[in-house]
């Protein structure tokens, strides 16, 4: 498993990657192709396209906030999920980061249930502060979701401060 960084549009890898991100979220979780392009200038995003055997298998897009890594995006090729892509890429992700969080839906059914029962196995615990993503789109409101960190529990120092740093950094695009 390789993982290559995208840094623009023309990036030979760009297309089947916004095609992934596209299917895989709802309105409401994503950008606008526009608002996406604006982030390639920003250092502390990183869009990954992640390859297998010459095949582009997912991605993971992520900021890295001060002390803590965001995964913001991470999805499967749609033609690949179920072949343990998912595990593999937040396996080779996690094998050097202790401070990573992510966001989820709130668990309300049995999709949302298997969304956390997987990152549980990856020694995510829910956070019980009362979050709210940053919008991703300029007409967006914000979304409750639920804040997972890896391996421990935020305190609220630690919250607060990553918080101010989502605001800070998403809503600049």
């Amino acid at each position: 498993m390789k993982f290559y960084k995208l840094n623009s549009a023309e990036d030979k890898n760009f297309q089947i990657s916004w095609e992934i991100y596209e299917e895989a979220f709802p309105k409401e979780e994503k950008r606008l192709l526009s608002e996406q392009l604006e982030l390639f200038s920003e250092p502390s995003y990183n869009a990954t396209t992640c390859i297998d055997n010459e095949k582009i298998v997912g991605i993971l897009f992520y900021w890295k906030l001060d002390e803590f890594y965001f995964i913001e995006h991470l999805a499967i090729n749609r033609q690949l999920r179920g072949q343990f892509y998912g595990s593999k890429i937040l396996t080779e992700f996690l094998k050097d980061k202790d401070n990573v969080v992510l966001e989820i839906e709130k668990i309300t059914n049995i999709i949302t249930q298997k969304r956390f029962d997987f990152y549980k196995r990856f020694d995510f615990y829910i956070n019980e502060y009362r979050h709210y993503q940053i919008p991703f789109r300029k007409d967006a409101l914000p979304l409750e979701l639920l804040i997972l960190s890896y391996k421990k529990r935020l305190n609220s120092e630690q919250y607060k401060s990553l918080y101010k740093n989502m605001q800070k950094a998403l809503t600049r695009f």
